[in-house]
């Protein structure tokens, strides 16, 4: 995507906002390639998807620092951890009450799956989102962000970054995270997408939002 067609693209009301390849193209031009989640296991990715839940990251690799050196970062061990233990070891994260109890609730449910190791293998069911969404505490977005980077599913995480991000560059604003799901083959067809390109692209827009939320604005993109 060239210069002046991004510039014309980000213009107030311009009726040919860029495509799905063109805002990951130059969107991986200004932050590079993106090795996006950090964690050494599933499992572990998992927890962070909880812990991260309005909060830094920061905070939540100081609660993951306090769950490995208490052996909890495997299925097992956190499904059968006790409830005000686990509270104490994620208290740098935030709302310890309830993310305490979707940690270990996670974690039966991956038992529960006949899975008992910290690193899952890739999975195609077509009901993982929805039995994911049975999990005490886990949303929609948590749901994706676990199918995205723990089992291998593909799909675009409509956070609150990437609604943001494309309401600047010209797209509708379509409000919720499960309203803006509704509209995805307006922008992207993730089957065009291999799996660490949509890992990446998850990345590249955190990066893009934090420094939007820095600046006050998104106009670096221009």
């Amino acid at each position: 995507m060239d210069k002046q067609r991004f510039e014309t693209t980000l213009a107030a009301g311009s009726p040919a906002p860029p495509t799905s390849r063109e805002l990951y193209q130059a969107l991986q031009r200004t932050f590079g390639r993106m090795d996006w989640w950090p964690a050494e296991t599933s499992f572990e990715m998992m927890m962070g998807a909880v812990l991260v839940q309005h909060t830094a990251w920061e905070n939540v690799g100081k609660s993951l620092d306090a769950l490995r050196q208490a052996g909890l970062l495997h299925p097992a061990a956190m499904a059968e951890a006790e409830y005000e233990r686990v509270k104490t070891l994620i208290n740098p994260s935030g709302f310890m009450t309830a993310k305490a109890r979707t940690c270990i609730a996670l974690a039966q449910w991956l038992l529960g799956r006949a899975t008992d190791a910290a690193d899952v293998e890739p999975s195609v069911d077509p009901g993982l989102r929805d039995s994911l969404l049975t999990v005490t505490g886990v949303g929609p977005e948590t749901a994706d962000v676990i199918r995205l980077y723990a089992f291998g599913q593909k799909c675009f995480i409509w956070d609150l970054y990437s609604r943001r991000l494309l309401a600047a560059v010209g797209y509708p604003n379509w409000g919720s995270y499960e309203g803006a799901c509704g509209h995805e083959r307006e922008f992207i067809n993730v089957d065009e997408y291999t799996l660490p390109e949509m890992q990446g692209y998850h990345g590249l827009i955190l990066s893009a939002g934090k420094r939007a939320r820095r600046e006050g604005s998104w106009d670096f993109l221009r």
